[in-house]
This record gives structure tokens, C-alpha cells and sequence, in this order.
């Protein structure tokens, strides 16, 4: 780990702190998620509404009211926080594709010790639906990016005891933003939202505005690739399907996603009917 990586590690940890423990002098609104579910996305929109400052990938501990991010669980101790919730298996998808853009097409030997990690069998980053399976299942018994799985992190806001963190979804904030975002800035504040300033803040931070691009329209290489809800369908094999489901299928019905497991045999018939979907075309791979 650099140097500076390490420092903005300790300011994370030491800010967590300062803002749990001290939430009247360093009123702090947490916003958290499992990684990859839009939490920068939403950070952004929050901070702008409330007009506060978002100091990300901070040197130095967060000391002022400010909107801070993090992909912790919800915990108890949090004075005011948006828990923000994207289906589980976009939200993999997305973060194979994070964790994979900067890997040169059949350069497996190039990978870091943490891509290593997270794709275990990868050929190359080219055979999505070969390495979708296997980058899952590491997710899901040993998470790179959190300390517990979506489902765990799931479950640590729809069972926990915190009334101060608001949900908010990705999908809706996709949707249909406006009310959205005005419902958890309702909700967060106490206050009538100030629906112009929705607007703004909407309008200012769309997927079309930061990318430059129609959401939907993907770009791998980019941090921003598709804002797209739905997209694993195009990825997941009943192998990854029935990996997803064995260790989260309950979650992802709790929280509404699916009204039952079918979605997993559905899966199967889909995949078996695919010819190449998921895969880089030959001009993507150069």
C-alpha cells in the first residue's frame, strides 16, 4: 500500500470516528453502500442539496459538517445517514468490470495481487460470462471491496436499529429521480423538500452530464461505463446465477428485486440461448 493510500485509509477510519463519537461538534451525514451500488453517485446529489461540502479522498480527517462516503455497514451510532440500495447482481457485474477495465485484453500475468484475488481463474477479461462465475463466488465468500457480502451488507440496514439512515435505490434515483431524491432529502432533513433545488441537483448530476453520453450506452473503460438497471442479465450464466442465489437468493427477494428463484432458472434458459453475449467484440478487445 502507498503512501498516500495509507493516509487517506487512516483519514476514512479516524473521520468514521470523529463523526460517531462527536456528531453534535462534527455533524456528519453518512453515505453508505455495498460497493459499486451508485454511493458516489448519491454523495454527490446529497452534498449538493444540502448544500454541503463532499471532501472525497480526503489526506486529512474530516472535521465540519460535511457528506462523507464509504461502503461500511449501517451501524447504530450513525446520527444521520442515506443507505443506498442497487440490486446485488449489478451491482457485481459493475464492479467486475471496475475491478477488470484497466486489464489489458489476455494479460493475465499483468494483474495486481488484488485483481489476482478477485479473479482467480481469469483468462482473459474478454470471456466475461467464463470469469463471471468465479469473480461471484470470490465475492461472495471472500469480498475484495467490503468486509461482508451484498446480502450481509444488505441486511445490516433492513435489520438494523438505526431510524436516522434513509434508503434510497439506485433503480429509482434512475427512473424517476426527482421524487426520489426529494422523498430521502425529506425524510433525511424533517423539512418539505425544496423541489427546485431537486431539479438542479438532479439535472446537474446526471448519468448524461458527468459521461457525457446516454445512460445505457457503455463505455468500459470509464468509472461512469453504462447507469443502466438490469445490465447482469446480460452477463450472468446459471453457474453465476445459482452461485448469487445459494448465498443471497432470500435477500434479494426481501428487498424486492425478485419475487421468487425462478429468476435463476430463467437465467439458465437465457444463457443457454446466448451466443457470445457478455463478450468483448474483436473491436473492444484491441
Amino acid at each position: 500500500m502507498n503512501l498516500k493510500l495509507s493516509l487517506r485509509t487512516a483519514s476514512h477510519h479516524v473521520t468514521w470516528f470523529l463523526g460517531t463519537r462527536f456528531p453534535k461538534t462534527i455533524p456528519l451525514v453518512f453515505v453508505v453502500g455495498y460497493p459499486k451500488s451508485g454511493t458516489t453517485w448519491v454523495s454527490q446529489l446529497v452534498a449538493d442539496y444540502l448544500q454541503l461540502p463532499w471532501p472525497r479522498l480526503s489526506l486529512l480527517p474530516v472535521g465540519c459538517p460535511a457528506v462523507v462516503h464509504g461502503h461500511e455497514r449501517v451501524w447504530k451510532s450513525y446520527p444521520k445517514g442515506v443507505y443506498v440500495l442497487r440490486d446485488g447482481r449489478d451491482a457485481l457485474v459493475s464492479q467486475y468490470f471496475h475491478l477488470s477495465r484497466l486489464i489489458a485484453p489476455g494479460d493475465h500475468p499483468s494483474l495486481t495481487a488484488r485483481q489476482r484475488r478477485a479473479f482467480p481463474a481469469m483468462i482473459n477479461k474478454a470471456n466475461v460470462r467464463d470469469n463471471i462465475a468465479g469473480f461471484i463466488e470470490r465475492q461472495m465468500t471472500k469480498p475484495d471491496s467490503s468486509r461482508v457480502n451484498w446480502g450481509e451488507h444488505v441486511r445490516s440496514h433492513f435489520e438494523g436499529t438505526n431510524p436516522n439512515v434513509v434508503l434510497l435505490r439506485y433503480e429509482d434515483l434512475l427512473q424517476d429521480g426527482e421524487p426520489a431524491l426529494a422523498s430521502a432529502m425529506s425524510q433525511l432533513t424533517g423539512q418539505e423538500p425544496d423541489l427546485d433545488r431537486v431539479r438542479d441537483t438532479i439535472k446537474k448530476f446526471s448519468f448524461q452530464q458527468q459521461a457525457g453520453r446516454h445512460a445505457g450506452q457503455e463505455d468500459r473503460s470509464s468509472f461512469l461505463r453504462k447507469g443502466q438497471a438490469g445490465d447482469w442479465a446480460n452477463h450472468f450464466t446459471l453457474e453465476a446465477a445459482e452461485i448469487f442465489d445459494h448465498f443471497c437468493g432470500q435477500m434479494l427477494i426481501r428487498t424486492g428485486y425478485e419475487r421468487d428463484r425462478s429468476w435463476v432458472r430463467s437465467c439458465g434458459r437465457k444463457a443457454s440461448a446466448a451466443d457470445g453475449v457478455g463478450q468483448l467484440t474483436p473491436a473492444e478487445q484491441r
